[in-house]
């Protein structure tokens, strides 16, 4: 019988919980998750970004190198020259006190309008040392030299989505005050873009900023694979395969298809069901996920390792909190299955 060593990447599996907790009282009851946090050894949360806690699990300790990757992920077949940043098109739209953003998976934005407005922006910025790429529609790129030094210090999308924004602008580093000039002008310059006029007269929200991330170098290739494989996808985790040398395979069905095919290595399966739900604090969408997860993931994964069949299990929510269920998990009786609540420390009103 082979015994696979597992890791479940889940971002926002836990990190709105204390909070909704804290609103609603309750986020409904999901026994084999309880069952499995219940019997893990939990690492509480290192309020990592999710993009940060999955580059760790490829083996890179410093820094998040996703424009380099997330342009790899885009053109697999060309050439990585120059430096890369993530430049995410985004919705910011004006809250009580501060901007919110919305990023590019929730707004529909076909490949001619992306060509469209990068070509207004670079025309524009043309004295500028950079480039803006539209490597894919939902996904944009600033294109540097290679001896060109960003000059300053990001947060991630994942940090910003949903969120108010303005903490959160690259104000750190020797060129942030260039950069934030840069996109104030960008934003103006895309307010009255024909584009965004267009789409906002069909209904949809116009695409009024970008999100620059992503600038640290990509450090050289590990000698060994980290992992046997991967299941999932998004450019990410595709960028990181590719530069890991590590097989990404789509998702099978459940955990049940996947224990069917898995030999005794080390696996990483990304899930992204409650992402969404839990970035746009949309509580009701989480639970669904949730059940979805519980009833094809976590059952399967809970008679697994009451069976033996799993020789580790590591439960990753995303933010550096991780469930560890090792070899013995199955004997420890004394571990009792608790509730999200209690074992999240929130009080049920």
């Amino acid at each position: 019988m082979t015994q696979p060593v597992l890791h479940l990447f889940i971002p926002g599996l836990l990190h709105k919980v204390p909070e909704w907790l804290a609103s609603y009282g309750e986020v409904g009851r999901y026994p084999a998750l309880e069952w499995l946090l219940s019997r893990g050894d939990l690492h509480p949360s290192r309020g990592l970004p999710r993009e940060t806690a999955l580059c760790r699990l490829f083996g890179i300790s410093d820094g998040i190198p996703a424009g380099a990757l997330t342009r790899m992920a885009c053109h697999p077949d060309e050439p990585l020259t120059g430096r890369w940043l993530c430049a995410e098109p985004v919705y910011l739209e004006a809250g009580i006190d501060d901007l919110v953003l919305t990023e590019a998976s929730q707004l529909n934005l076909s490949s001619p309008e992306a060509e469209a407005l990068a070509t207004l922006v670079n025309e524009h910025f043309a004295h500028r040392p950079w480039t803006l790429k539209a490597s894919a529609p939902d996904h944009w790129h600033i294109h540097l030299p290679d001896d060109a030094d960003p000059g300053l210090e990001t947060q991630p999308l994942s940090a910003a989505v949903g969120q108010r924004v303005g903490r959160l602008l690259p104000r750190k580093g020797p060129h942030a005050n260039a950069w934030l000039q840069d996109l104030n002008e960008l934003q103006m310059l895309l307010y009255p873009a024909p584009v965004n006029q267009e789409r906002e007269g069909r209904g949809r929200h116009p695409i009024n900023s970008l999100w620059i991330w992503g600038e640290d170098p990509l450090p050289s290739a590990p000698a060994q694979a980290t992992l046997a494989a991967v299941f999932g996808q998004g450019r990410l985790l595709e960028g990181l395969c590719q530069w890991g040398r590590v097989p990404c395979q789509p998702l099978t069905e459940g955990a049940d298809a996947l224990l069917e095919t898995s030999a005794e290595e080390e696996r990483l399966v990304v899930l992204e069901d409650v992402w969404a739900a839990a970035a746009y604090d949309d509580i009701e969408a989480w639970r669904m996920g949730m059940e979805a997860l519980e009833q094809a993931w976590f059952e399967p994964l809970l008679k697994a390792v009451q069976q033996g069949r799993v020789r580790s299990l590591q439960l990753h929510a995303g933010d550096g909190s991780i469930a560890a269920l090792g070899p013995t998990a199955r004997w420890q009786f004394w571990r009792r299955p608790r509730s999200l609540n209690d074992l999240l420390g929130g009080e049920t009103r």
